[in-house]
């Protein structure tokens, strides 16, 4: 079994969840990440990564292939 690990490169603390579509035994709950912290999941092959700000205001997410590294930075709109 592979993993995806997520990397929070940003100032702030994010919230992180990774499907289980490959790993019953997983967990796919929000999870706390604070700056500079790193966590991986263990999955076997495509799984849904998303992201959130503590506050809930911003999200974004996207697919991944097990045995990837995701790293999050600061999120900014152009408006």
């Amino acid at each position: 079994m592979g993993s995806i690990i997520v990397v929070n490169s940003s100032s702030s603390p994010i919230w992180v969840f990774v499907s289980k579509y490959t790993n019953d035994n997983g967990s796919d709950q929000w999870y706390k990440l604070e700056p500079g912290q790193r966590d991986s999941w263990s999955r076997n092959g495509w799984e849904a990564v998303g992201f959130k700000n503590v506050q809930d205001t911003d999200r974004a997410g996207t697919y991944v292939r097990v045995n990837n590294v995701m790293w999050w930075e600061e999120r900014k709109e152009n408006v």
